[in-house]
């Protein structure tokens, strides 16, 4: 028997490639703070409202395809053998972008997104606020938007409005024919489009403060599991703030119908919520909010904040590489934090006991 080692040895194996180093997968990423120009900032939020305006009308209109679905009350509608002509009916039959127009979708998008952005930089930059955390820049910045989105919306709603009134001396074609026929008869009208004001602004800066602020909370969180994390978490910041916001709509939809069929004296907002406390309780505020399908709605607008984020990282990584933040575990919302390292103990002191 032969104990020669160095028998069967071979230093090189054919299966093996010289091929270069290449780094391994990373399943964290981190967060690349933006830092965008004016003009670049801007061209990456035109590009996303556009973007996502243009696909706002087709997701609005996919609530065609709950038949499909075991929801009570419309899969019980198709017998299961016709579902599936019922699904090509809806397919090639159905107009997807015929509805609310992409040019006003993209502008409106734009303006939060623009609004957001540029509040949210301020509060960093100022000097009274840049002592904030930014869980509490996001907040304010969100509410002050739906302030300013507010007072910007307010005056078309109310046209909208009048010239959707059924009941009336005339009929409008749109907010635009109201606007002309007030300005050509009565001008003095236009002074009541801000009636309601409060009640408007009090609705969307709650929606906003909501969506803007939880957004900006949990982005970071969001990027270091994956992109996907990151849209379920703008859809859900989109649907607390739909969430908060529907009953202040409820309430004025409602007033406003009950004082177009009132010649009396108009209810006012108080009493008509305390009628509705004492003979429904406050939970029929929310009667009908699941019928307005909040999950499908706010798909458009966690799709817009996730990709103005990710657009906004990309293009500070790509013109400057130098800036793309690695992965740390303070991201992630399950990081515990470690105790403060001591750097300047106290001088140890021996204290002389007397007898």
């Amino acid at each position: 028997m032969s104990f020669d080692s160095s028998r069967g040895y071979r230093s090189t194996f054919g299966y093996r490639t010289a091929t270069p180093y290449q780094q391994p997968i990373a399943h964290r990423q981190g967060y690349t703070e933006t830092q965008l120009t004016t003009r670049q900032h801007g061209a990456v939020i035109v590009g996303c409202s556009t973007a996502c305006a243009f696909v706002t009308v087709p997701i609005a209109k996919l609530d065609r395809f709950y038949f499909l679905s075991d929801v009570p009350g419309e899969s019980g509608r198709i017998y299961m053998s016709d579902k599936r002509a019922q699904f090509f009916r809806v397919v090639f039959h159905t107009r997807w972008w015929q509805g609310r127009s992409v040019v006003w979708l993209a502008a409106d998008y734009g303006f939060l997104l623009a609004t957001f952005a540029m509040l949210r930089h301020w509060l960093e930059t100022a000097t009274v606020t840049a002592q904030w955390n930014s869980r509490r820049r996001g907040f304010v910045a969100g509410a002050v938007t739906g302030v300013l989105y507010a007072t910007m919306r307010h005056p078309y709603d109310v046209l909208r409005a009048t010239a959707e009134a059924l009941a009336g001396p005339h009929q409008f074609r749109g907010a635009a024919d109201v606007l002309v026929t007030a300005l050509r008869e009565r001008p003095r009208v236009l002074l009541g489009v801000y009636r309601g004001f409060s009640v408007a602004v009090l609705s969307r800066s709650l929606q906003f403060a909501l969506q803007f602020g939880l957004y900006n909370w949990m982005r970071y969180d969001g990027v270091y599991r994956h992109s996907m994390v990151l849209f379920l978490y703008c859809h859900l910041a989109t649907f607390l703030g739909v969430m908060a916001q529907y009953p202040v709509h409820s309430l004025r939809q409602e007033l406003r119908v009950l004082n177009a069929a009132t010649r009396g004296r108009p209810q006012s907002y108080r009493s008509l919520f305390l009628d509705l406390r004492r003979r429904h309780g406050i939970t029929k505020l929310y009667d009908g909010f699941f019928r307005s399908k909040p999950i499908l709605n706010a798909v458009p607008m966690a799709l817009l904040m996730t990709a103005y984020d990710m657009c906004t990282r990309r293009f500070t990584e790509y013109l400057h590489p130098e800036a793309t933040a690695v992965p740390t575990h303070t991201q992630s919302f399950t990081s515990v934090a470690a105790p403060p390292y001591v750097t300047h103990p106290p001088p140890y002191e021996f204290v002389r006991k007397t007898p």
